[in-house]
């Protein structure tokens, strides 16, 4: 387990006074930090089709970079390149577990865990993020310059690599296994290892007004909903050609009483993070269940696992408890709430008895079917 030490890292503290305000170095936060997974495991997650993740180097100040699967390493130098791999807690359930010491932030805003390995003076150079990051460095020492947010003229050294010129550091620190940093969106850093290092940068989600609004339309045209339209209010231009301002403002209107509609903005909202932008690796049953064939099922078998990148969050909907998966609205009752927050609780695999107590009624039970019929939860047994 993954745990931070509250004498170096105090969750309420940090919130007040720097979550996305100023960037900050948190020395042996991770005390005793084993890493998770080793260079070759993540080699081996990066050889998965589906998965994204990305190599770069740089020599003689020329940027290459590949996009995976990553299968040959032969053509490269012995410094100066990382291998970056994204979402790996969706594909290395070990790793998984270092994400559990970063909920005293909503489950929704953490995005995944990017896994990089890099060598002696392997990084991707002085860049911006547009997300805020915790990095912990595992095996290695790398050293992090980090400056003030401001106006920086972007770099393009490679057509899918991203740069800024050069900063003045405000920070400039060499950690050691077990310390943490965290960056806020938009300060300028870059990132240099020392030493072969490994690196675990937790990322979080930040919807823009353009996806929050794409949702809210997506949602509207498949539910035929906000199908009000544009009424005449009797000020007519001049010229036939031509869009007076009140045409505007009616038109800002209809897009306003879209916006203050609470029911369906908790309901987009609602469903965009419930889903997660990686499509879940989904299981179905062979042949779908039903309830009153639900504790046969269970008893065939030893383990129920969750989908791999499968994201359970709950919320009130119409004044009702609400979980969702991958925006499937299920209504829960203090049973149900129980089972899904087991559930959602559960990082790869809970023995399907554990679940038996929390099945004493038809809304506990019904939903634990749909999960099972919709392939967010699969039964297996052991190997």
């Amino acid at each position: 387990m993954f745990k931070l030490d509250s004498a170096v890292f105090d969750a309420a503290l940090f919130l007040q006074q720097d979550w996305q305000q100023r960037p900050k170095v948190f020395r042996q936060a991770f005390p005793q930090f084993k890493d998770p997974m080793t260079a070759d495991e993540l080699a081996g997650v990066a050889l998965e089709p589906g998965v994204d993740s990305r190599l770069i180097s740089q020599q003689d100040g020329k940027w290459d970079l590949k996009h995976g699967p990553i299968e040959d390493y032969s053509d490269l130098a012995d410094s100066h390149w990382s291998l970056l791999v994204q979402a790996v807690n969706e594909h290395f359930p070990p790793a998984q577990k270092l994400l559990e010491a970063f909920r005293f932030l909503p489950d929704w805003r953490i995005d995944d865990l990017m896994v990089s390995y890099s060598t002696i003076g392997g990084g991707v150079g002085p860049h911006l993020d547009q997300y805020d990051v915790f990095i912990i460095q595992g095996e290695g020492q790398r050293r992090w310059q980090i400056g003030e947010r401001g106006e920086y003229t972007s770099v393009v050294p490679h057509p899918d690599l991203k740069q800024i010129n050069g900063f003045k550091a405000d920070i400039d620190v060499i950690l050691e296994p077990g310390d943490m940093i965290y960056i806020p969106a938009g300060f300028p850093h870059s990132g240099d290892s020392l030493k072969p290092s490994m690196n675990y940068s937790v990322g979080f989600r930040a919807p823009t007004q353009a996806e929050l609004l794409s949702a809210l339309a997506d949602y509207a045209l498949e539910h035929d909903a906000l199908t009000a339209r544009y009424q005449d209010q009797g000020e007519w231009p001049d010229k036939s050609w031509h869009i007076n301002d009140a045409a505007y403002t009616q038109m800002r209107q209809l897009m306003q009483n879209a916006l203050n509609d609470e029911a369906l903005l908790r309901r987009v909202c609602a469903n965009l993070l419930s889903q997660n932008p990686r499509p879940p690796l989904m299981q179905w049953p062979q042949d779908p269940i039903t309830e009153s064939g639900l504790l046969r099922y269970l008893q065939q078998y030893a383990y129920l696992q969750r989908a791999v990148g499968l994201r359970m969050i709950t919320t009130h909907l119409d004044g009702q408890l609400h979980g969702l998966v991958q925006a499937q609205a299920y209504e829960l009752d203090s049973s149900a709430e129980q089972l899904f927050e087991c559930l959602l609780n559960v990082n790869y695999e809970i023995e399907t008895q554990a679940l038996l107590p929390f099945l004493t009624t038809p809304l506990s039970r019904q939903l634990l079917v749909q999960l099972i019929n919709e392939g967010f939860w699969f039964a297996v047994n052991e190997d």
